[in-house]
């Protein structure tokens, strides 16, 4: 049996390149990878696509040629698809692994991280959580946009902390997020990207994340100086917090989860428990 693993990730800011196909689309940012990963499994079965027990039969040409020959991946991710935790960008790397296993290509990360990329893109998902993904270690930044082989990534050292997400009640699409907020993804990001990268750390990650949610329209001047009184509470056992798409995220130190997902639970819909960083990337192993 054939095991893939791959790590959630979260962008705290981001600057968006459209380019004339997939390969050159990406995006500059920093974000963390984080753990416990979204696990799937290449199986037989009538629907090519299962994740968290719903069959996503139409998902992408891809699905339709695993259906062809009666191939399916299953998989469970601790975060729902389309909150902004990086599920559809789990899901095209479990694809795309399958569909070049199937093929019997010679596999290497490159190619199933550029097969990966393309899918995303083409799905309307994120452009930048397949080489964060693949990259792995907590805190990563893209220095340059583009799949693996193409972008470049890597990880910042950062102390073991862990993260809280809540989820909120609105939704929206990454498609509709990128169409309606692009303009300010690019003049806000770039700022931001620039001021991060010049000192890369944890601590300005997370303040300058806080930043972009304000600054695009993530959140209000009052969620903010709600969630400023509410997790202030807790003193500098909160590192930081910022707002992303469906998401709140919250990281602190370790063996607080149980504070923070009392404060978090007067904000949003539904907490989910504690998180790790993710310090590996994309993992594929097999057994039986």
């Amino acid at each position: 049996m054939v095991i893939i693993k791959v790590p959630l990730n979260i962008s705290g800011f981001w600057v968006p390149h459209i380019g004339d196909t997939p390969e050159t689309t990406g995006s500059l940012g920093a974000s963390l990878t984080i753990d416990p990963p979204a696990v799937f499994r290449i199986t037989r079965g009538s629907c090519p696509l299962v994740i968290n027990g719903i069959c996503l039969e139409g998902y992408h040409p891809v699905t339709r040629r695993l259906q062809q020959v009666g191939v399916s991946v299953e998989g469970f991710s601790p975060v729902p698809l389309g909150v902004g935790a990086a599920v559809s960008g789990s899901i095209a790397l479990a694809l795309a692994y399958t569909l070049l296993y199937l093929d019997g290509a010679q596999l290497t990360v490159k190619d199933v991280g550029m097969l990966a990329h393309r899918i995303e893109v083409e799905v309307g998902g994120g452009l930048g959580d397949v080489i964060s993904q693949v990259t792995g270690g907590g805190l990563v930044v893209r220095r340059k946009p583009g799949p693996p082989g193409m972008g470049e990534a890597f990880a910042v050292p950062v102390e073991d902390v862990e993260v809280t997400l809540g989820v909120l009640a609105r939704r929206l699409t990454t498609r509709e997020m990128l169409s309606r907020y692009m303009g300010k993804f690019i003049d806000v990001g770039t700022r931001i990207y620039e001021e991060f990268i010049s000192r890369p750390s944890l601590s300005n990650f997370l303040r300058l994340s806080r930043e972009f949610s304000l600054s695009v329209g993530f959140a209000t001047e009052e969620d903010i100086n709600m969630l400023n009184k509410a997790l202030g509470e807790l003193g500098d056992s909160v590192l930081g917090y910022f707002l992303k798409k469906s998401l709140l995220v919250v990281v602190h130190r370790p063996g607080i989860s149980h504070r923070i997902r009392q404060v978090v639970e007067r904000f949003c819909v539904y907490t989910l428990s504690p998180f790790k960083l993710a310090k590996y990337g994309f993992t594929v192993s097999k057994c039986g």
